[in-house]
């Protein structure tokens, strides 16, 4: 299992937030458009507050490079940082039209598990690699449980997204996918609670679940 013994350098993290700064300036332009949605997603307003976007993509790279940016992980911070990039995209996404596209989820799935097979022939580690695998696999499998008898409540989407987080996280430490899961189902229930209490939300108002997944992922590495 990885060990979180030291945090990334100043300008490691520093650079993070530059590049994540242009990344999320560029996302702004491609999303605030609503160019995802498709013909019978034009029912609703375009999401508001886009600058979210130029703020979020720097905020979570700089967080990533901070702690997985140290001598012991830095292989497995370029596939973090993909799915940080792609998970503020697919949070944006779900919280508008409730989807996770298959467009964006399909490769950026290709792509963690391709840099983690390069992160384990770098390392010189095997174990890195099926670690990541069975890791996802298992994600995958119990989502899909989740999916089948929840009656509508998880989609095929949050299926997939939860088994490249399970790649993703898993290449860090068998342990963190799940972790990432509990967190997220948390974090969900809070909110849920909340927004009830505070007449926000009703018994039948849909919660896009995505999103709650990746911040559930990132608080569980930021904790180690």
């Amino acid at each position: 299992m990885t060990v979180f013994t030291q945090t990334g350098p100043w300008w490691l993290v520093l650079a993070a937030v530059v590049v994540g700064s242009a990344l999320g300036g560029w996302l702004r332009r491609e999303l605030v458009t609503g160019g995802y949605r498709l013909d019978d997603e034009w029912d609703r307003p375009v999401l508001r507050r886009p600058w979210l976007l130029v703020a979020l993509v720097p905020l979570v790279w700089g967080l990533l490079a901070w702690r997985v940016g140290g001598p012991g992980t830095l292989t497995l911070l370029p596939a973090l940082l993909l799915v940080g990039f792609a998970g503020v995209a697919l949070s944006w996404i779900d919280i508008d039209v409730h989807r996770l596209p298959h467009g964006l989820t399909y490769p950026l799935g290709a792509g963690v598990l391709g840099i983690v097979l390069v992160a384990g022939a770098v390392s010189g580690s095997w174990t890195l690699p099926v670690r990541a695998l069975v890791s996802g696999v298992a994600a995958y499998l119990v989502l899909l449980v989740l999916a089948l008898i929840s009656r509508g409540q998880f989609g095929l989407g949050d299926v997939t997204v939860g088994g490249i987080l399970g790649i993703a996280l898993g290449s860090v430490d068998g342990r963190l996918p799940w972790w990432g899961l509990m967190l997220a189902f948390v974090i969900s229930g809070l909110v849920s609670v909340v927004g009830l209490a505070t007449r926000r939300l009703t018994m039948r108002t849909d919660l896009a679940f995505g999103p709650y997944l990746l911040v559930g992922a990132l608080v569980a590495v930021l904790l180690g």
